[in-house]
């Protein structure tokens, strides 16, 4: 099956047009860096924020900036998109990995050429490929995950958890945090992991089974959008709005209506557009030999049906389009 990759970011950028570019950015008399964006999914909504936040940037700065990425969720895939790049020569790449393992030796070609990498939601195994990494604080996001579930339930009754692959990927890293904060809990009764190759169907399939099995399950925590989105299809399949409650990581479109109608309990919700604009901040950076920090970090917020709407909970929630 041919891959099919995003083209250069098709965005509307009006209401930037009026910002001079930074005084960072490489002279005049040259061309403009250039700078890509590589998802580890395409129309993913957080991924799309990041985008549309590194537009922002990269406009404001005199970058000349794409995005790409693969349709599915697999290494394989976009490790194709990878090497297109690299051939493209850009001066810098953001990188979101899909596999922090599987990449590496791809993403250390780009390195060796003078690619300038910079990670986007996590780092790969290899900490020497990346000049600086952009990401939430997702030790106490899943923190927040697993009180916020506590609560909820009242600190008793079963809850699962769901999650795309065994992956060491960020992903793991929430599951990890919220299992161990879980088990603080001693009325609570955790059943495990349950995964769905970041398919929306397959998602809403084991939450309908899971509740089947388990006429009391009380809770589900899900790691990623199409997670959520599919977790919520469950409940309200099985006619069990309000009894099973959902505890959820990124937004989309259909889980802001979830959150509203109540079905989605709480939602951690991060800030991609920031992360977007830092990484071609700092990618300015680098390019123009400045020294970044190695680590950074983002904020969020966590979503519930009595604050969805409010304006603090509205600018961290993820785009569709850029404005």
């Amino acid at each position: 099956m041919r891959l099919k990759l995003t083209t250069a970011l098709t965005l509307s950028l009006a209401a930037f047009a009026s910002v001079t570019p930074s005084s960072g950015a490489r002279a005049a008399d040259k061309a403009p860096f250039k700078v890509t964006f590589i998802q580890s999914l395409t129309g993913n909504p957080f991924y799309d924020t990041v985008a549309c936040g590194a537009a922002e940037a990269a406009k404001r700065l005199g970058i000349d900036f794409n995005y790409q990425g693969p349709a599915q969720y697999q290494a394989q895939l976009q490790m194709r998109v990878l090497n297109a790049v690299i051939a493209a020569k850009p001066d810098g790449i953001l990188f979101a990995a899909s596999d922090p393992i599987a990449l590496n030796p791809t993403l250390l070609q780009a390195k060796e050429l003078g690619i300038k990498i910079i990670s986007i939601d996590g780092d790969v195994t290899d900490k020497s490929i990346a000049i600086a990494n952009v990401q939430s604080d997702n030790v106490l996001g899943r923190q927040k995950a697993a009180q916020a579930m506590a609560q909820l339930i009242g600190d008793k009754g079963k809850v699962m958890a769901m999650m795309n692959t065994p992956a060491p990927t960020v992903s793991a890293q929430r599951l990890e945090g919220f299992t161990t904060e879980i088990a603080k809990h001693p009325g609570i009764t955790y059943l495990g992991v349950q995964y769905s190759a970041n398919q929306t169907s397959k998602a809403a399939s084991i939450v309908s089974s899971t509740i089947a099995a388990h006429p009391d399950l009380a809770g589900v925590f899900t790691i990623t959008t199409n997670n959520t989105e599919g977790a919520a299809t469950g409940v309200r399949e099985s006619d069990h709005i309000g009894k099973v409650k959902i505890v959820g990581f990124d937004t989309s479109d259909p889980i802001v209506e979830a959150i509203r109608n109540g079905i989605v309990d709480a939602d951690i919700v991060q800030y991609p557009y920031r992360v977007g604009q830092l990484g071609v901040e700092m990618m300015n950076d680098v390019l123009n030999s400045k020294t970044v920090e190695r680590q950074v970090r983002t904020d969020f917020v966590v979503a519930t049906p009595k604050t969805i709407d409010t304006p603090e909970v509205q600018k961290f929630v993820y785009k569709t389009k850029c404005q």
